[in-house]
């Protein structure tokens, strides 16, 4: 985040990869640089160190944001003042400052604001001192950040205009997962889904990899949409949130009246009734139903969903070791249908969710071999 004033603060993405790592390693969902904004794919206003998901049983979700800043001339009380306000606009669960040292004066002060603080110690030393019980993926892998740096260098060489096209849809998929309903959301992840991953095989090696990268993050924000709109229904019985959730596909954010009459001006057509919901409704429905009948494995479908894709499939040679009860037979199975679901409902193939073993390659290493492509 920038601070104002004259000083510069030196936090790199070292402190905010230990800081993902860390808070991975409690069992969150985590996301590095997501740009805090009014709706999805608007101008961004901040950004927002490290994001950090997770959801509890029965189905709750708990956010929580980090402000990570490691400098010689701390200032705790500024920091603190900061973290507390972005979290009030983001609307998140808790806030943490890390710093490399603090009074205890400023912890003092901002146990009085609500914020909590952990020193930079706290969240390198575990990985210094082997304490960590499993390898960081996706987000907090160090190695995965530096060839995913690499390869959108080499490619802006070659197809600048991809490089931001890319990332303009990363930049909408990880504000979804601070504002937005989740089946509007998911509706919009689709579309993305369904743009980016029907070119996924097309183009040299390194771009092919970008656009698998930015599949997979649609596929795990999605299902963050999904447990996300199953922890708001849980206690609503199915016949109504089904129908609930049927309207949210087929009109989003405009009221029904509305979009009938925006559908009779562009296709000069009455629908007396509904307009005709999206094809993959049924499947979405079908999603949300197993998620809220499965509460402890829908729990930690976003963290199966990143390790499998993130961990397992872009990521290094050596699968990570996981803490128990990320990745379960239950959560992996649900996070298979959302895969399932979303491949239906963007018409894109079951392949893209599958490395191709026979290609080699990984994080662990930054060569032009080809890594990954559809089968």
């Amino acid at each position: 985040m920038s601070a104002s004033g004259g000083s510069i603060e030196r936090k790199g993405p070292g402190l905010e990869l230990q800081t993902a790592a860390y808070f991975q390693g409690l069992g969150y969902l985590v996301r590095r640089g997501v740009k805090l904004a009014v709706a999805a794919g608007s101008a961004d206003v901040t950004d927002i160190d490290v994001l950090a998901i997770r959801f509890s049983v029965p189905l709750a979700e708990e956010k929580l944001i980090a402000d990570c800043k490691d400098r010689k001339r701390p200032k705790p009380y500024e920091r603190v003042l900061w973290t507390r306000g972005l979290a009030s606009f983001a609307r998140v669960d808790r806030a943490v400052v890390v710093l490399p040292r603090v009074p205890w004066q400023a912890r003092e002060f901002s146990a009085q604001g609500g914020v909590e603080i952990v020193e930079t110690r706290e969240v390198s030393g575990k990985a210094a001192d082997g304490e960590l019980s499993y390898s960081p993926y996706g987000e907090a892998d160090p190695a995965l950040d530096r060839l995913t740096t690499l390869r959108k260098q080499r490619v802006q060489q070659q197809d600048g205009d991809l490089v931001r096209e890319l990332a303009k849809e990363e930049l909408k998929l990880r504000q979804m997962l601070l504002v937005g309903h989740p089946l509007t959301n998911l509706n919009r992840i689709i579309q993305t889904l369904s743009s980016v991953g029907k070119r996924a095989d097309e183009g040299p090696e390194e771009a092919r990899w970008l656009r698998l990268r930015t599949c997979y993050n649609a596929a795990v924000v999605a299902g963050v949409m999904l447990v996300r709109f199953a922890c708001e229904t849980k206690w609503t019985p199915e016949e109504e949130w089904s129908e609930y959730a049927r309207k949210r596909l087929t009109f989003g954010d405009v009221p029904p009246n509305k979009a009938r009459q925006l559908a009779k001006l562009a296709l000069d057509t009455d629908f007396f009734e509904d307009l005709p919901s999206p094809e993959y409704t049924e499947e979405i429905v079908g999603v949300v139903g197993a998620l809220i009948s499965q509460p402890a494995a829908a729990s930690t479908v976003p963290q199966a969903l990143d390790y499998k894709l993130f961990g397992q499939g872009l990521g290094s040679e050596d699968a990570p070791k996981l803490q128990v009860g990320v990745l379960d037979a239950g959560s992996a199975k649900l996070g298979r249908q959302v895969l399932s679901a979303l491949s239906y409902a963007a018409e894109v193939p079951a392949s893209l969710w599958e490395a191709d073993e026979e290609d080699g390659g990984s994080a662990a290493s930054t060569g032009g071999g080809s890594a990954y492509r559809l089968k």
